[in-house]
């Protein structure tokens, strides 16, 4: 069962193109979404971003250098930037608080930029599992969808949700440990974000998913269908042998009328024919052929009944 995830997802924004008025937009929500910041002597105030991979270092590098004019202090694991303070107050991060700094939600100016916002919390903090349908499991046969934004501020996931909202992307929301998880979990909404966030590829991968678990939910119902018709046929089948065996055994098959006697021949003749196949071979229809088995199971029925009761009369006369 192969996995489309969410590196497939970052890779495929940082190889689309970005229009110069989406940057701000983006790199804010991608600063803000995976930062930390530290405070020391010789750096003033330290910006650390954590990239995760080396595509998403490769492609936030050059934005910080051409956009901005900041070059990283270290280029192992994490971004690095020192005296940063601007930068942040630039992608409408950072705002005075007395002595110190209050880190800010979304900018109202950014809902305007919501795709590329999005798409910048996304390689900051976000994450997609989607198992495909290839057939490989049959059990589990594809679907399990689920996206998520794992961010460290309530009041950002709020305000994420209502920017995902604006953008027909229903989402939820829940705490994991010291995080605040902004997700969803159904194919629509999975796909919808994906679409906002410009993902088409992954989108199309998802729709042939949705697609493939759809027909194969519907070769199941058949399938079951089948079986279940199967079933019936054959119950019904076993239930005019025993009536013919019965009045075979009791009166004999004699009393019966001779279209009667010929459509028990058949049955115990050929007792894995279908109903259709037995009446094709006797030349009447299949409802025809129904209704005369339908006649010898009353038969069998009613010689059932005379006999138990019978039994009855004769344990009260002892």
């Amino acid at each position: 069962m192969s996995t489309i995830s969410g590196a497939d997802v970052k890779r495929e924004i940082t190889e689309a193109r970005l229009k110069p008025e989406e940057r701000e937009a983006l790199l804010s929500g991608f600063v803000r979404s995976c930062l930390s910041l530290t405070i020391n002597a010789a750096d003033g105030l330290l910006l650390g971003l954590d990239c995760q991979t080396d595509f998403v270092r490769d492609f936030i590098t050059p934005i910080m250098m051409n956009s901005y004019k900041i070059r990283p202090k270290s280029n192992d694991g994490a971004l690095m930037y020192a005296d940063c303070e601007k930068l942040l107050r630039m992608l409408g991060i950072f705002k005075p608080d007395g002595d110190g700094f209050e880190l800010t939600g979304i900018p109202e100016r950014f809902y305007d930029y919501g795709s590329a916002y999005v798409r910048g919390m996304f390689l900051g903090c976000g994450s997609l599992s989607v198992r495909e349908a290839d057939g490989s499991d049959s059990r589990k046969g594809g679907g399990g969808y689920h996206l998520e934004f794992s961010l460290v501020s309530e009041s950002l996931a709020d305000e994420l949700t209502e920017l995902l909202a604006r953008h027909d992307v229903k989402v939820h929301k829940m705490e994991r440990a010291d995080k605040y998880v902004v997700y969803a979990k159904d194919s629509e909404n999975v796909s919808n974000c994906l679409a906002l966030m410009r993902a088409d590829k992954t989108v199309l991968r998802i729709m042939g998913t949705v697609v493939t678990l759809s027909m194969k939910k519907d070769v199941n119902r058949r399938n079951n269908c089948d079986i279940a018709n199967m079933t019936r046929t054959t119950n019904a089948a076993v239930d005019v042998v025993k009536a013919i065996e019965l009045i075979d055994k009791t009166v004999g098959l004699d009393v019966l009328d001779p279209k009667l006697v010929e459509a028990a021949d058949a049955r115990i003749n050929s007792p894995d024919l279908s109903l259709g196949e037995l009446a094709y071979e006797l030349g009447i229809s299949k409802s025809g052929l129904k209704h005369r088995y339908d006649k010898i199971v009353s038969v069998a029925k009613k010689l059932e009944r005379n006999r138990t009761s019978g039994a009855d009369k004769g344990d009260d006369d002892k």
